[in-house]
């Protein structure tokens, strides 16, 4: 009965009823904000998997280290712009790694005609991916992660 006086009355909101929207407008502002700040700073390095396994991990500033197992099918080409060179029997693909910027780009590919990969835009923040589909090639930042521990998920 309360309620439906409130609203003959013209009075929509009780004090408590503005005090929840205030607090889960200021809730959302914050988790926005957090997202956000997650995402924009520089990478501190990038990985480089084929089919899940990581072949490749560079730390900018510490250079690049080759995964065991993967010392034939990975090489590196050092240059203004350093070139990673990685075969596997479904092809090639070359990963550009500017220093300078913090900034990776797929360069080259055999995947396809169109080579989809190599117009991705390069990569340089957190969360960003480069994927080549048909050589289950990904290319991800690393943002203040330890890259010797394994993500989960």
């Amino acid at each position: 009965m309360n309620r439906t006086r409130q609203i003959r009355e013209g009075k929509p909101f009780v004090f408590g009823d503005l005090i929840v929207y205030i607090l889960l407008a200021v809730l959302i502002v914050a988790l926005f904000c957090t997202c956000l700040g997650r995402h924009a700073g520089k990478p501190e390095g990038i990985r480089i998997e084929v089919r899940g396994e990581i072949v490749y991990q560079y730390m900018f500033g510490s250079g690049g280290t080759i995964s065991p197992g993967w010392e034939l099918a990975v090489s590196e080409e050092r240059g203004e712009i350093l070139l990673v060179h990685i075969e596997t029997e479904f092809g090639y693909n070359v990963i550009a790694i500017d220093e300078t910027a913090r900034m990776v780009r797929m360069q080259d590919a055999d995947c396809s005609r169109r080579k989809d990969c190599t117009h991705m835009q390069a990569i340089g923040g957190g969360g960003e991916v480069i994927v080549c589909i048909p050589h289950a090639l990904k290319v991800t930042t690393l943002e203040g992660e330890d890259p010797s521990r394994p993500e989960i998920g």
